[in-house]
């Protein structure tokens, strides 16, 4: 079975080119050497890499079922795969968020509604020819990276200002350059399979929202239980006792538990008997009902 590469836009086959470019200078570079070697270090420790094959799994589930109903087919497997090493690992790192915002994933189900979403895809399904690209968009990650850099202090406010507004400058460029194609060729864009690339990173993100709920869920577990062996060191029966009647109080609810948490944690060290748990945890439920 041949690799058709032409299943990738020209900015696609450039940021992949320029992604190759730097991999490979940066075996070379010892600085960059250990850098690498830390993120693998990191991606290949035992828990993390637990997590990213249960990601994987889970999302070759989700694939399945939805190519079973006829919403995915093999002409949406490039999308997919951005979509795998885009959105979904990013959100599984950043789930850690889940515990400081109770809306947290209602929010992200809503940015991936947002009609920002179709216009990026606009956005990105008109590119220039591959050697403007070439040049494009080394610029653009530079001009982005300098618009960050300069962010994390005041005396550079000016240059930060400047950077984003070269930045809103391609991005008009970029809108118009887009908008233009699709009056000029409008068939070619409004199709059924350009459709069907814009509405599966929702779906998917919809689909995917279970599984990142269940590892934040186990996370702020694993995240209480810790600093309860450390509080409770010495009294690992009442420590004990404590993560059941947490599990009973919060069960699956994220919102519940990181609540309880807040308020259990800093007391745990004056819970001195099980009768005084069980009364503790009792008045807790009282005191978060109305706020739960």
């Amino acid at each position: 079975m041949s690799f058709d590469i032409s299943i990738f836009s020209n900015r696609e086959k450039v940021v992949i080119v320029w992604f190759l470019i730097f991999l490979f200078f940066g075996i070379f570079q010892k600085n960059i050497q250990s850098s690498l070697l830390g993120i693998l270090k990191i991606i290949f420790h035992k828990k993390i890499l637990y997590v990213i094959v249960a990601m994987i799994l889970y999302v070759v589930t989700i694939i399945i079922i939805f190519n079973k109903i006829h919403i995915w087919d093999n002409s949406l497997m490039k999308d997919t795969v951005f979509w795998i090493f885009g959105s979904a690992f990013v959100l599984v790192m950043n789930v850690n968020k889940a515990s400081k915002d109770d809306y947290y994933f209602i929010k992200i189900l809503i940015d991936n509604l947002k009609l920002v979403v179709l216009l990026e895809f606009i956005v990105n399904f008109y590119s220039f020819s591959f050697w403007i690209e070439l040049v494009f968009v080394p610029v653009l990650f530079m001009v982005a990276t300098l618009s960050a850099v300069a962010e994390t202090k005041k005396e550079f406010a000016y240059v930060k200002k400047i950077m984003n507004y070269v930045l809103s400058l391609f991005g008009m460029a970029l809108i118009v350059f887009a908008v233009f194609n699709i009056f000029k060729d409008y068939q070619s864009f409004a199709n059924v399979n350009n459709v069907r690339a814009v509405i599966l990173p929702p779906l998917l993100t919809g689909a995917y929202m279970p599984f990142l709920y269940l590892f934040a869920l186990m996370m702020s577990y694993e995240t209480i239980f810790v600093r309860l062996d450390i509080f409770l060191s010495d009294h690992k029966a009442l420590a004990r006792l404590i993560k059941i009647e947490t599990i009973k109080a919060c069960n699956i609810n994220l919102k519940r538990l990181n609540r309880f948490s807040k308020s259990m944690i800093p007391d745990v060290r004056n819970l001195t008997d099980a009768r005084m748990i069980r009364t503790y945890f009792r008045n807790l439920k009282h005191k978060q009902a109305g706020i739960v």
